[in-house]
């Protein structure tokens, strides 16, 4: 028995037709033709399948005009949408053969929203709507199943408490069209709930856009026994194997598997159960992948054995899946070399290099610590940045080990395979910029493990925490990775090793310009830049290790002619050398440092510097948990960036600590002047950050907060008179 959806002949849309008219409801016939900016990604999937001939329930969407008028008139809604509305459940009225609020052929529908930027469960949806007693009575009698009435009704009252009430006792109203009335309010408010501006600001999605609402024929998986709902992937999402993927949840709607209250089944039932729902499912998902030329999500709802289709998007998938699916998508025809590296990540092609922990063969380790990056790398160790430097650049395969780490380590943390620490937790200095740099890592080994490794041969499992004597052999990454690395390698016209940087690269050069760019600097700005002193440059070089002019313009917003000339004279004068990697500090370089930060230290006032410091720790150690959050989802898993709503949450915490933070900083630019440029720096990381360039959260070759953070704390380590040893010991420079 049909509940939801009949084949009823539809005439010519009476209303909305693509917009042509000025109308802000329009019809989903397959022939809308309005962006997805008008109408959102919902409802233009719904359109789309419709005009690819795909079994769709009959929808009507409010496009974002009627948001925007919904705003623009107080949150009302006003009498032209309003009567857009009811000509839109006459059209579904018309496509299925039943009437809304009737008390025999009732019509349900769902309300969902719609924004043209997918925010998954950011906002509203309402299924079910239209039920009331005598709807109730009319489903018990036509389907002879009071089960199934009475648990449709269950599940549009608690939801439509929950959305459109807020109130789980609330009183639901009898009327449909109140009930109606009332879930579009309440999508149209979600899209300035707080979840879904602080969505927005952390993915960069303006709050200009708005919401569509898309109201659509119910279909029930909830009907009987040949009655179910499910998730088809036309991919495996997480090995982007050639296969689909799915789950099937007989009995069920379509919240009750993507909620995860629920535990679906394998897809193959579905193939068991109802072989022809299942063909057709299947033969739709070849189709959309086809025309989507990438892999799909498909939500769908069988009842009473037929098969309808209610959304497809671009799926999320695994670092594994994503690079697989591009290459074979290429060679598949269905997208080209150039598109394939857009669709693949520099931290994606990391993750899936990654080796997996060796067989310690019976040897007793050398030293045990936290693991802070996964991997197993093997080398000489050494304890100096500059003999990594030098040695990797000689052909050698080194592994640093120092008792902690700091800034200006970092040009050996880049040359070494690995990194070991004394000091130090998944926290730490080290084990932040190695998962960054895909190093792997153990911290926290101890004193005295150094001296113990110094010059000798081993091999380093980030994964288990361990150093091993000797070279152990891991288990080797799947041959099928190392082909699709090199495949894509090869369309980047780099080596596989390389690979990452040019991701990275062209990450970069699409990041929008700021405020804070040099080039965006207003006339004030630019007349100041000549003001930066030779403790400035001086101190960041010192800082960052290994720079190049470009890149302390952009930290100090000086020219980089200027930022050139200064480096040039400091060269001149011994005071730097040149390195292939860019700018070094000479020893006679960091005396004439030392000296200017004594008579910098002279001018300012030490206890309310100490005081400025103390507060810095306090905010410390939530920054570090923070970005340890980012890279990592628990102690043993990396995160590959490819759950949103993870990164989404973990990007939020760290803007919300931004604005606490930044008060603070500010206080000390006034303490100590040659500070105050981090208040601008930290902005703009975190501008570009929530502009969706998601490297500016910690990459450490670049001024990401976390750099740029670490920077700070080290200015302010020389500042307070402390050295990094001191710091290290009292736990607060790991």
């Amino acid at each position: 028995m049909t509940i939801g959806v009949e084949p009823v002949q539809r005439p010519e849309a009476a209303f909305g037709r693509a917009g042509a008219d000025g109308s802000v409801v329009v019809e989903l016939d397959g022939a809308c033709g309005l962006s997805r900016e008008r109408i959102g990604g919902k409802a233009w999937s719904v359109d789309h399948m419709h005009g690819l001939g795909l079994p769709v329930p009959p929808a009507f969407v409010l496009t974002t005009e009627a948001w925007a008028e919904f705003g623009a008139n107080g949150g009302v809604l006003g009498a032209q949408i309003w009567a857009g509305v009811r000509d839109g459940i006459a059209a579904l009225e018309r496509g299925t053969g039943r009437r809304f609020g009737d008390a025999e052929r009732p019509l349900l529908v769902s309300v969902r929203s719609g924004a043209a930027v997918s925010m998954p469960g950011m906002m509203d949806t309402v299924l079910n709507l239209g039920m009331n007693d005598s709807v109730e009575r009319a489903l018990t009698a036509e389907t002879r199943n009071p089960g199934y009435a009475g648990d449709t009704r269950r599940r549009f009252v608690t939801q439509y408490r929950e959305i459109v009430l807020g109130d789980p006792n609330g009183v639901v109203p009898e009327d449909p069209w109140e009930q109606l009335r009332g879930a579009v309010t309440a999508v149209f408010r979600s899209w300035d709930s707080a979840r879904a501006k602080t969505y927005r600001r952390t993915r960069g999605v303006s709050d200009a856009l708005g919401t569509a609402v898309t109201v659509q024929a119910m279909v029930f998986g909830n009907l009987d026994a040949l009655s179910g709902t499910g998730v088809l992937f036309s991919r495996n999402p997480n090995t982007g194997a050639r296969a689909v993927f799915g789950e099937w949840l007989i009995g069920g709607q379509g919240e009750d598997v993507v909620s995860g209250r629920t535990t679906p089944r394998p897809l193959d039932e579905l193939a068991v159960t109802l072989p022809e729902a299942h063909r057709q499912l299947l033969a739709a998902a070849e189709l959309l992948e086809r025309d989507g030329r990438d892999i799909q999500d498909i939500e769908f709802t069988v009842e009473s054995g037929r098969l309808w289709l209610l959304q497809s998007r671009p799926a999320k998938r695994s670092a594994r899946a994503a690079v697989r699916a591009a290459v074979a998508m290429v060679d598949e025809g269905l997208i080209d070399a150039d598109e394939a590296l857009r669709r693949v990540a520099a931290d994606q092609v990391r993750t899936v290099l990654l080796p997996a922990s060796g067989d310690d063969t019976g040897l007793r380790p050398l030293a045990q610590g936290e693991s802070a990056c996964p991997g197993l790398a093997s080398g000489i160790v050494v304890t100096d940045p500059d003999e990594a430097e030098t040695r990797s650049a000689a052909g050698e395969q080194v592994i640093l080990a120092r008792p902690t780490t700091s800034p200006d380590d970092l040009h050996g943390m880049i040359a070494a395979q690995a990194i070991v620490t004394e000091l130090g937790g998944a926290t730490s200095h080290a084990a932040l910029v190695s998962r960054e740099l895909g190093r792997p890592c153990v911290v926290g080994c101890g004193a005295g493990v150094v001296e113990a490794l110094t010059g000798r041969l081993v091999t380093v499992d980030g994964g288990a925490g361990t150093v091993w004597p000797g070279q152990v052999s891991g288990k080797a990454v799947d041959a099928s990775v190392i082909e699709d690395i090199e495949r894509l390698a090869g369309w980047a016209q780099v080596d596989s090793v390389a690979l990452p940087a040019f991701l990275s690269t062209r990450t970069e050069d699409r990041a929008p310009a700021t405020d804070s760019d040099p080039a965006c600097l207003p006339m004030s700005q630019e007349a100041n830049r000549n003001k930066v002193s030779e403790l400035a440059v001086l101190r960041l070089i010192g800082i960052k290790g290994r720079v190049k002019p470009d890149a302390i313009a952009a930290s100090l917003t000086i020219a980089e002619a200027e930022a050139e000339s200064r480096t040039a004279d400091f060269v001149t004068r011994g005071l730097c050398a040149s390195t292939p990697v860019g700018i070094r500090l000479t020893p006679q370089g960091r005396e004439q440092l030392d000296r200017l930060l004594e008579h910098e230290r002279a001018d300012l006032d030490r206890s309310v510097l100490a005081a400025a410091y103390a507060e810095f720790c306090e905010f410390n150690t939530e920054l570090k948990a923070v970005i340890t959050a980012w890279q990592m989802k628990d102690a043993s898993t990396v995160n590959d960036h490819s759950d949103n709503t993870y990164d989404a949450a973990v990007l939020a915490r760290l803007t919300a600590l931004h604005h606490g933070i930044g008060p603070m900083v500010e206080r000390i630019g006034t303490i100590a002047p040659r500070l105050a440029p981090y208040t601008g720096r930290l902005a703009r990381a975190v501008e570009r950050m929530n502009g969706g360039d998601h490297s500016w959260v910690a990459r450490p070759i670049m001024d990401s907060y976390h750099t740029v953070w670490f920077e700070l704390h080290e200015d302010l380590i020389g500042l307070c008179g402390l050295s990094r040893a001191d710091e290290a010991a009292a736990g607060r420079a790991h």
